[in-house]
């Protein structure tokens, strides 16, 4: 019997993969929580997350998402996870792509950015524009 293939998940995927968990598990999102979702999808295990971000909590720090309750709500997204938010919801069941669309998608979902808050980073279309590029 060959060695099982291990897929190879870039950094990117792996944020993605977080964020969708927390979006919607909640926050902060446990490893043994992530460990359950990730099972069934092909999505990276815990232990390979800690042994490529040297541990749990980085590997969340670099995907945007807490994983301790004392989180400020006014976090900081990088314009990348911005740009990954939008491509999120872009992707999302019934999005329409318009920036009401996104600002009520944004209501429902936990860790992301206000319609407001991504109005202050992006015009609408830039970001629509960028998100686009990505996927």
């Amino acid at each position: 019997m060959g060695p099982m293939r291990v897929p190879e998940f870039s950094d990117e995927q792996i944020a993605a993969d977080l964020a969708a968990a927390a979006a919607e598990l909640g926050e902060p999102l446990t490893a043994s929580a992530y460990d359950g979702w990730q099972r069934p999808r092909d999505a990276a295990s815990p232990a390979l997350l800690i042994r490529r971000f040297g541990s749990w909590n980085a590997a969340c720090a670099h995907a945007g998402v807490a994983t301790n309750k004392t989180r400020s709500t006014s976090r900081r997204w990088s314009d990348d996870d911005v740009v990954a938010i939008v491509a999120r919801y872009l992707a999302a069941p019934g999005s329409t792509g318009s920036f009401a669309d996104y600002a009520a998608w944004a209501k429902e979902q936990d860790g992301v950015p206000s319609g407001a808050t991504l109005r202050q980073r992006f015009p609408w279309a830039e970001v629509k524009r960028r998100a686009t590029e990505l996927s």
